[in-house]
């Protein structure tokens, strides 16, 4: 009977520090190291290894997941802004070809232009004519450069995506060998156990 509750008491005591481990990992507010922190704090220490529920383990692997999907989704975007911002240097390129097809076939028709019932001087024109095309070339090389800063910015963020797999596939490796180690080290001991209880 003695047995009975203490094993009881262990299983009671297993389930709330397994579901405490779960509530501590899954909380929303938590960046992917302090994750990995609270994994590792909230394990069980053997010697100098850490003990890691594979549940506990598997956890963080869906975290690590969603955060990578997350970052895929909003590399994603970034590429539909760049394509949103392509579409619009083609309209404005062809915008600018227009207006120069338009100036330059008018400076040959005539010497003076009339707009809006006033008639203006070729150079007068002209000059106008070369103040908006100025602000265009400005927006399309604003536009150009942005792209650029959006084209660095994505970069980043696949070789951020990237380094993060890395590292948790190195993770998962380093592990899963020390898993493996203290098995190996665990089996050691029952056997030894079993030679002196049988001696």
């Amino acid at each position: 009977m003695t047995r009975f509750v203490l094993s009881l008491c262990l299983l009671s005591s297993y389930v709330s520090f397994s579901q405490q481990a779960i509530i501590a990992l899954e909380a929303k507010d938590h960046s992917l190291t302090e994750r990995y922190q609270l994994m590792k704090s909230n394990s069980q220490t053997f010697q100098d290894y850490k003990v890691i529920k594979e549940f506990v383990l598997d956890g963080v692997w869906k975290i690590a997941m969603d955060s990578l999907n997350k970052q895929k989704l909003l590399l994603k975007h970034s590429l539909e802004n760049v394509s949103r911002l392509e579409a619009g240097l083609k309209s404005i390129e062809f915008t600018l070809r227009k207006e120069h097809e338009s100036t330059a076939q008018i400076k040959f028709e005539s010497t003076h232009i009339s707009l809006l019932g006033i008639d203006f001087s070729k150079s007068t024109f002209l000059a106008l004519v070369s103040f908006v095309f100025a602000g265009s070339v400005i927006l399309t090389s604003l536009a150009i450069g942005r792209m650029k800063v959006m084209r660095i910015r994505m970069k980043e963020k696949i070789l951020m995506a990237d380094l993060i797999n890395n590292e948790y596939e190195e993770f998962k490796r380093k592990t899963l060998e020390k898993q493996t180690k203290l098995s190996r080290e665990l089996q050691t001991e029952r056997n030894k156990i079993e030679e002196l209880m049988r001696a």
